[in-house]
């Protein structure tokens, strides 16, 4: 990057990966709760979560346009607005239309800021990117660790989850405040992109590919933060304190892998790396669920080997489409939350057909559809993922 970078705009891009998942990755243990105080059912919550999130896909899918109108800054300062709006919306909300209602500008401000940061980061750090975009993520797994830990705790200690929404929205508004000072740079292609044939890209089949690699796995991470809980509670009996501590672990694991990681693509390959990580994770996670009980701490272990897939892969798109980056982000992310929220409904839907003990199965699934997909991106793009 030839242009100096104020370290609060870095600050602030790194900061709301971390804060992300406190609002994200804490939803897994507060089910059980949800359903008690509102009286709902599984699908019933798996629908709001995909109602919520589908609210963004107008954001993934226009997001070139939305920043080449907004900027880099305004969109990080827009993004977080729209995620406090909607976390104080549920912590005060006392029906589940209102608490559900919460989720659609959580969902938007998320998915603008995902946009904004993975297409600004490569930029800012053109020789390493792929470095620096692992430990971008790896922030997100520091972040569902300290959650997932954080949330047991004070669960145990009595404290409910509108209190800890609340001090999450306090967060976000500490860094909508340090936004006012950041200085983040601006890719100067921003304009021209917006007049790449959107219909082409939307069309492509590595950007459809991509979007299913991502998405695919995208699921099969969040299914462990979102349903692992509820199935150890099922199955096992445990209480959430415990399902947030063997979640916890996972995404522990998870966070010094992408912290390590990065160094690792670099050295042995995009598509080796992730196609490995990926056939390691499906081991893992069948391993523990089919293995019962006693092993169930290695689909924690799995959490380590799935670290480096998303960061890895999703710094190539501006490789693969350099003319076009934000357009082809927004479209990737697009079909991600797509995949994503499918999925997430479908095992909401599984889980009250035919059980959890079952349900659960369908997170290694997506791994395997993963695996498929990004096979195919390796066999289109050798030279770019080596």
């Amino acid at each position: 990057m030839n242009k100096k970078h104020n370290g609060i705009g870095v600050f602030l891009i790194f900061a709301i990966m971390l804060l992300a998942p406190f609002i994200e990755n804490t939803r897994g243990i507060f089910i059980p709760m949800f359903k008690d105080e509102f009286g709902v059912s599984n699908t019933l919550i798996s629908t709001a979560i995909t109602v919520g999130a589908a609210s963004s896909l107008f954001v993934s899918l226009f997001g070139g346009p939305i920043i080449g109108k907004l900027g880099q800054k305004g969109s990080f300062t827009v993004s977080l607005a729209f995620v406090l709006a909607g976390i104080l919306l549920q912590t005060w909300s006392r029906s589940f239309f209102l608490f559900a209602l919460g989720l659609v500008p959580i969902s938007m401000g998320i998915a603008l800021y995902n946009v904004s940061a993975n297409t600004i980061i490569p930029f800012m750090f053109f020789s390493i990117q792929t470095v620096i975009m692992n430990i971008l993520h790896a922030m997100y797994g520091v972040g569902s660790t300290i959650a997932q830990n954080l949330t047991g705790t004070l669960l145990s200690m009595g404290i409910g989850w509108r209190t800890i929404y609340l001090g999450v929205s306090a967060a976000y508004f500490l860094l909508a405040f340090l936004s006012r000072f950041a200085v983040i740079p601006e890719i100067p292609r921003a304009k021209e992109e917006m007049q790449v044939s959107g219909r082409r890209l939307m069309r492509d089949p590595l950007v459809i590919a991509f979007g299913l690699a991502l998405g695919f796995y995208a699921f099969s991470e969040f299914g462990v933060s979102l349903w692992l809980t509820n199935y150890l509670k099922a199955i096992y009996r445990y209480p959430e304190s415990t399902g947030a501590r063997y979640v916890g672990f996972f995404f522990l694991l998870f966070s010094a892998g992408r912290l390590l990681g990065g160094f690792v693509v670099q050295r042995i390959g995009t598509f080796k790396a992730v196609a490995g990580t990926l056939i390691i994770s499906l081991a893992l996670m069948l391993s523990g669920l089919l293995l019962g009980e006693r092993f169930l701490i290695v689909v924690s272990i799995a959490g380590l080997f799935y670290s480096i897939v998303y960061p890895s892969l999703i710094s190539k798109v501006g490789a693969v489409f350099p003319d076009s980056t934000a357009h082809a982000m927004g479209y990737v992310i697009t079909i991600i939350n797509i995949v994503l929220n499918g999925m997430n409904q479908v095992m909401g839907m599984l889980t009250d057909a035919i059980g959890p003990g079952l349900s659960i199965f369908l997170i290694p699934a997506c791994l395997v559809a993963a695996l498929a997909a990004t096979a195919f991106i390796g066999s289109r793009t050798k030279v770019i993922l080596k």
